[in-house]
């Protein structure tokens, strides 16, 4: 049965009547992340109609950024991938980004799982984040995509970049998965979404449905590019997953020409609305 979480807006839960453990799927942070609105709306009309159906254990589903959605900004205010950290689980402020923090952390403090859904705005194959902890890589063989992406976590620690859901389910010690489902307006990032949701049910024995290991490719994250002044340019349109050869001219930051220092493969390449400071994009390497 799919009933309203609590007082929470926009905050469902799918209840089998069997307790603990509980899977919390988290979306729509961004508000041009569109493939996650649609996925969790199937999953919810399923579940209503019985073409799902929950055998045991509970599923807390949320939208996160109500107020961006609204406005068709990113974020209202704050990038609620970088809350997730004690000045704002802590804060008394009344606005809307940090109140809304406060409700997915208290459902992120009790559940045991975490699936977390992005899209992003270039042209990407969909790929998974897991870390190399609570059986997670063996895990996220399971979940039908054949990219892994591990070391966010190791990466982004004590930097301007960490603090998401993902490294917050990690700091509580439990498991958490983010799934990056492809470009926004790619009509297949529905349906990847879809995919990954039933499989991480099917793994958790919630759903009837059988599922085996896929053969992946683990990529190790192994460099955070920050942008230093206003005026960073790539040199040309570099794809998610790229390769980048050693030498190769990547971007200019200003006047200075950046080269890389070794082959890389470059991760998440941010086209959007970029800060001084703020990650421009990562390289990694593969496992």
């Amino acid at each position: 049965m799919v009933e309203k979480y609590k007082d929470y807006s926009n905050t469902w839960v799918i209840d089998s009547g069997r307790p603990w453990p509980i899977l919390a799927i988290f979306g729509w942070i961004h508000w041009n992340e569109i493939a996650w609105i649609k996925a969790i709306n199937k999953i919810i009309e399923k579940s209503r109609n019985n073409e799902i159906k929950i055998n045991t254990w509970k599923v807390i589903l949320a939208y996160w950024n109500e107020k961006a959605i609204k406005i068709k900004q990113r974020d209202s205010k704050y990038n609620m991938n970088r809350l997730f950290q004690s000045k704002y689980l802590n804060s008394d402020s009344d606005e809307y980004e940090i109140k809304r923090l406060k409700q997915l952390s208290d459902i992120l403090k009790n559940s045991d799982y975490l699936l977390d859904i992005h899209s992003v705005s270039s042209e990407s194959e969909p790929f998974l984040f897991a870390e190399n902890v609570n059986w997670e890589l063996d895990i996220a063989s399971y979940l039908w995509l054949e990219k892994i992406i591990y070391w966010w976590g190791e990466i982004n620690a004590n930097t301007i970049i960490g603090w998401d859901s993902d490294s917050y389910m990690h700091f509580l010690w439990k498991t958490a998965f983010t799934v990056e489902c492809g470009n926004h307006n790619d009509k297949r990032a529905e349906d990847i979404a879809c995919n990954t949701i039933r499989f991480f049910l099917a793994y958790l024995w919630m759903i009837d449905l059988f599922i085996k290991k896929t053969k992946v490719k683990l990529i190790k994250m192994d460099e955070i590019i920050t942008t230093k002044t206003w005026k960073f340019v790539f040199v040309k349109w570099i794809n998610n997953f790229s390769n980048i050869k050693k030498w190769d001219i990547i971007w200019y930051d200003w006047k200075k020409e950046i080269m890389a220092k070794k082959d890389f493969i470059i991760l998440l390449p941010n086209y959007e609305d970029t800060k001084v400071w703020e990650e421009i994009f990562y390289l990694g390497l593969i496992s």
